[in-house]
């Protein structure tokens, strides 16, 4: 997931202005459709993923002042990812709203998208 983030910066970064804005426009709508199909998923699943890092005290070598190695306690932390039951009530309250808010994100998107095909047209090569 950390190399993902860097690889999307580069790809926008190589986007035309035009496009930057259409997905700026279109990125609310973009994430509740992104966030209704998670929730789908969940309640399909009947449980979801958290991931919590747990601190642990290992015994471990340490390196002296002279050069030499001696063994030590020292602490590591590790991610541990457990299944936890999904609350479906509060997962169908939240796709109920988003399904209320969808109509009016899509069309807050699409006059985004008209007003950016307006203000960078595409320009003929």
């Amino acid at each position: 997931m950390r190399h993902l983030i860097p690889i999307c910066l580069i790809l926008a970064a190589c986007a035309t202005p035009q496009e930057r804005c259409i997905n700026d426009a279109a990125g609310p709508y973009q994430a509740a459709l992104s966030e209704r199909a998670k929730i789908a998923t969940s309640l399909s699943r009947g449980f979801d993923y958290v991931t919590e890092y747990e601190t642990r005290r290992v015994f471990t070598r340490c390196k002296t002042k002279d050069g030499g190695w001696v063994g030590c306690w020292d602490r590591e932390t590790h991610p541990v990812t457990r299944r936890v039951p999904v609350d479906r009530a509060s997962l169908q309250a939240r796709d109920a709203q988003l399904a209320r808010d969808l109509p009016q994100l899509e069309r807050a998107a699409e006059r985004g998208t008209q007003a950016c095909l307006k203000a960078f047209p595409e320009e003929d090569s």
